[in-house]
């Protein structure tokens, strides 16, 4: 097996198309890096690691120190070790997730490129095509009802709507617009840790009372506040979804244990691949419904995740959205898009960027 020859580092800045405004603040540009790592025999292994409001010590600056301190560590090994090499980035960057996924990836892409497999195929292959959802920032009813209207006639069927927690009130009048425009539409909430409990459960009142069904309502509560989580499914028989609360396996074993949420939104960022999939076993031992996520990542950092979902074919929601989030037209390669659905049956080897 050829060995790891060279690794090189590149930051990438991409602009939103709008700003993205969530309970945990606001980007108009998004700030990533993007990693190539070259084998011996000339293969190559691409990924990228993005910033996010949901991870303020993931900047920029400190994923490129985070991914330069693995240089040394992995230089020169063998790509058949990739497990160990996978084990090396997150005992080092264990405070940096998003720097070890992202050179864990580029692990893996380079790997199933010598296997001549696509990085679906290695994941299991259970399925070749997917259906994303896309995501909705804060805005005024009158706004949402507009960018709906505009998403449905593209064929998004599952959309997925940012919460303040700031007012139940404004809140369901949000929820309210989209399910008016969109009244057939599949019904995401993402509270991103806004919400009191009070608040929480107001919303959720408000909602069953006007019959608006949701899939999830998403994390939220802060991630530490298990208790909250808890009281409020017990409460409101509201499914909750973990996101922010969950990045490892033994995360996925307390929250399920806590009796806090009904399932678990998994993010590559967070986990990694091989995370993810310890992630997905946990949660079926806990039979608990299962979502896939991501940050802020061009087409490039996409792929390992679209990859893990139709080769696992494990996720009830999926929300890969972040390719019609950004400013600038996607690459060729990775996976095809129509519209809200992608594919990977024309894939052969690694993630095909």
């Amino acid at each position: 097996m050829p060995t790891i020859r060279e690794i090189i580092i590149k930051p990438v800045n991409f602009k939103l198309k709008t700003p993205f405004i969530t309970a945990g603040g606001k980007k108009s540009e998004t700030h990533n890096v993007q990693i190539a790592l070259t084998l011996s025999d000339g293969t190559r292994g691409l990924a990228e690691a993005s910033s996010s409001i949901a991870m303020p010590t993931e900047g920029q600056d400190n994923m490129i120190r985070g991914l330069r301190s693995l240089i040394p560590e992995i230089h020169g090994k063998s790509i058949e070790n990739y497990r160990e090499l996978v084990a090396t980035a997150w005992r080092l960057q264990s405070y940096h997730p998003t720097a070890a996924a992202a050179m864990e990836c580029a692990i893996l892409d380079a790997y199933t490129r010598t296997l001549g497999q696509s990085l679906a195929n290695f994941l299991g292959d259970k399925n070749a095509d997917i259906e994303t959802d896309l995501t909705f920032s804060i805005a005024s009813p009158k706004d949402l009802a507009g960018q709906v209207r505009r998403a449905t006639k593209r064929g998004f069927r599952r959309l997925k709507i940012k919460l303040s927690g700031s007012s139940p009130e404004e809140d369901f009048e949000r929820m309210r617009a989209v399910h008016k425009t969109a009244p057939k539409a599949v019904l995401l909430a993402d509270g991103n840790q806004g919400f009191g409990l009070s608040q929480a459960v107001d919303f959720a009142h408000r909602m069953k009372r006007a019959q608006i069904p949701l899939v999830f309502f998403e994390q939220p509560f802060r991630k530490h506040d298990l208790r909250a989580m808890r009281l409020f499914r017990q409460r409101t028989h509201m499914p909750v979804l973990a996101d922010e609360c969950i990045l490892t396996a033994a995360d996925a074993v307390r929250v399920f244990e806590a009796e806090a949420a009904d399932g678990v939104n998994i993010k590559v960022a967070k986990s990694g691949l091989l995370g993810a999939l310890d992630i997905i076993q946990i949660a079926r031992r806990f039979k608990k419904r299962l979502a896939i996520g991501c940050m802020e990542e061009s087409k490039l950092g996409l792929a390992a995740s679209v990859h893990l979902a139709c080769g696992t074919g494990a996720f009830e929601w999926i929300d890969l959205d972040s390719v019609f989030l950004l400013d600038s037209p996607p690459p060729r390669g990775g996976f095809l898009m129509k519209g809200p659905k992608y594919s990977v049956k024309s894939i052969r080897a690694g993630i095909g960027m």
